[in-house]
């Protein structure tokens, strides 16, 4: 198993934080907007709330570091593909928005792609959920919430309060979820990856993960995985 990142590319790189300053400045505005038609004693706690969404977008990108999959070195066609599916309709258990982003991979086969954690951080989530099957949430240092579903297994008996590094192994990519603990195969082998924040308003606020995601291809990790 060989750890090593990848040269970034600046001109990508480059683009992809422009464009992530592009959707901040859309919220704010979006805020600013609303302030013109709010009584002037709302148009403070907007300002503030606004301040706070660009601070905590801020400290998403501090927090990155791995793209969730490895690239192997033992099999180039072990590849996945992602779109930006933020907010497309899904419907067990109701109608609901896709508050992430799925990363496919070309074969469908449960237990064979690693997947890393995309920061350092701290397990604040582990075990079985209904939606998301086998699943982990990591607070990272800067406050956002890292989730990581559909996993066929971890890589160790995870416990809440335990410290992850970034790169580290926590599974491998399934097909876990959307019935009773155990429960395989309801849909195609993927990473469901999600990104949540927190501010004084709201308490937990997803964010699209796939400009974060394209941003971190050029940050990717080598495994022997064949």
């Amino acid at each position: 198993m060989v750890g090593m990142r990848q040269k970034n590319s600046l001109a990508a790189a480059t683009l992809l934080l422009l464009f992530l300053g592009l959707l901040i400045h859309w919220q704010v505005a979006w805020l600013r907007d609303i302030q013109t038609e709010a009584p002037r004693e709302e148009q403070a706690s907007l300002s503030q709330q606004a301040r706070e969404y660009y601070d905590v977008y801020e400290n998403i990108w501090k927090d990155l570091e791995y793209f969730p999959i490895p690239l192997s070195t033992s099999n180039p066609n072990a590849k996945i593909q992602f779109e930006d599916s933020w907010m497309f309709e899904r419907s067990y258990g109701g109608t609901y928005g896709h508050e992430g982003t799925d990363l496919m991979p070309d074969s469908n086969v449960a237990g064979y792609y690693p997947v890393l954690s995309m920061t350092d951080g701290v397990v604040e989530n582990i075990g079985w959920l209904e939606k998301g099957g086998w699943r982990i949430g990591i607070r990272g240092p800067h406050d956002g919430y890292f989730y990581y579903a559909h996993l066929d297994s971890y890589a160790r008996d995870f416990q809440i309060g335990d410290v992850v590094q970034a790169g580290e192994l926590l599974g491998l990519m399934g097909d876990t979820g959307y019935g009773q603990e155990g429960t395989r195969g309801k849909f195609a082998v993927h990473l469901h990856v999600g990104i949540y924040i927190r501010t004084d308003q709201i308490p937990e606020l997803a964010v699209n993960p796939y400009w974060f995601l394209r941003y971190l291809e050029s940050f990717k990790l080598s495994y022997a995985y064949e």
